[in-house]
């Protein structure tokens, strides 16, 4: 019997230690993505003649609804929008989405992209106390975060609250929403 106890614990152990190291890899991965988001990708040649200017007369008459508009269809959200305007300094995410929506008209998308890789780099070197969005301006709930600690191999849902909070200013949804789905399939 005791032969069998020891076997057992042996893997329990290795279920768990199975367990930890996958934990270490996702979250290893995502905070790799996270950092990797803010880097310039120096294989992308800016070609002037390419960017898309528009007239100042014309930009002149844009309603806020356009420029606001320009800021979604280029992808970006109200996290982007958060930590744009903690960036910025501005006190409310609709100014900078206005701010990054009139840039967007004439800024190439290289341009565009790299204030917003700014933005979030910055944000990224702060406190948790002190991120600019959380898990929850994401859509994400106390749930979620529950969830995705186990599923990570924590038991601690606050560092998950702020895992996924980093993901989401690093312009990493699409990791969350893969991992919310691979752990409701378990």
């Amino acid at each position: 019997m005791g032969g069998t106890k020891i076997e057992i614990d042996k893997k329990t152990t290795q279920k768990g230690n199975t367990q930890a190291r996958i934990a270490t890899a996702v979250t290893t991965s995502a905070m790799s993505l996270t950092l990797l988001s803010t880097m310039q990708n120096p294989l992308q040649a800016q070609d002037l003649r390419e960017q898309r200017r528009i007239d100042p007369a014309a930009k002149a008459e844009l309603t806020k609804e356009q420029v606001a508009n320009k800021f979604l269809d280029f992808g970006y959200n109200y996290c982007d929008a958060k930590v744009l305007a903690k960036y910025w300094k501005q006190r409310d995410p609709y100014d900078a989405k206005i701010t990054m929506g009139q840039k967007l008209w004439s800024l190439s998308a290289d341009d565009s992209n790299q204030i917003v890789r700014d933005a979030r780099a910055e944000a990224l070197k702060k406190s948790d106390k002190n991120l600019p969005a959380y898990f929850d301006d994401g859509g994400y709930t106390y749930d979620d975060a529950k969830l995705l600690a186990g599923y990570w191999g924590s038991e601690d849902t606050r560092e998950s609250k702020m895992t996924m909070s980093r993901l989401l200013i690093g312009g990493h949804d699409k990791v969350i929403k893969a991992a919310l789905n691979s752990a409701t399939r378990l």
